[in-house]
């Protein structure tokens, strides 16, 4: 059963680019549209971008991590532009749901350190950027917490499946 397909359009795009020297390039650009518009998970997308390209995943997890952490300073940046109002009125349950809760928890408690934890975890990050938008945290402080919690993730992710393939190929 395969539980994480990707779109066409995004496979042929892995696929077109594969033997080509910016395929790190064109993952990263993927991870940033995917941080900023908290539409779907990267690691369906970086599972099978190592499957492609095994001996690439340092190089992807560390430019996807990176370009993780400047899309999630991006959508910081739109929250704090768009205003409380027009959080709550497009997105009403977030600020109702567990994830808001404990992100509002832990960073009142810890501040970027809990937001380079939650970037690491599989914990979703939105709620815990947009209460960061809505605090004022720094901006730069966010960029460089997520993109090393990130860049972590995705290294340990990228390493797993470049060396564990068999485990993995589901996602592809």
């Amino acid at each position: 059963m395969r539980t994480h397909v990707l779109p066409d359009w995004l496979r042929r795009l892995l696929m077109r680019s594969v033997g080509h020297r910016y395929y790190s390039l064109v993952v990263s650009v993927i991870a940033f549209a995917a941080t900023i518009t908290f539409s779907f998970p990267f690691v369906a997308v970086l599972i099978p971008a190592v499957l492609l390209a095994p001996r690439r995943w340092r190089t992807l997890g560390l430019w996807c991590g990176v370009a993780s952490g400047c899309g999630a300073a991006v959508l910081v940046e739109i929250f704090q532009y768009l205003g409380w109002e027009f959080i709550l009125v497009r997105y009403p349950e977030l600020v109702h749901s567990e994830a808001w809760r404990m992100a509002s928890e832990w960073l009142q408690r810890w501040g970027l350190v809990a937001m380079l934890v939650i970037a690491g975890s599989p914990m979703p990050q939105t709620p815990a950027l947009l209460f960061c938008a809505l605090a004022n945290v720094s901006t730069p402080g966010i960029m460089l917490a997520v993109g090393v919690g990130k860049t972590v993730k995705y290294l340990f992710l990228a390493w797993a499946t470049a060396h564990y393939p068999a485990r993995f190929v589901r996602y592809h």
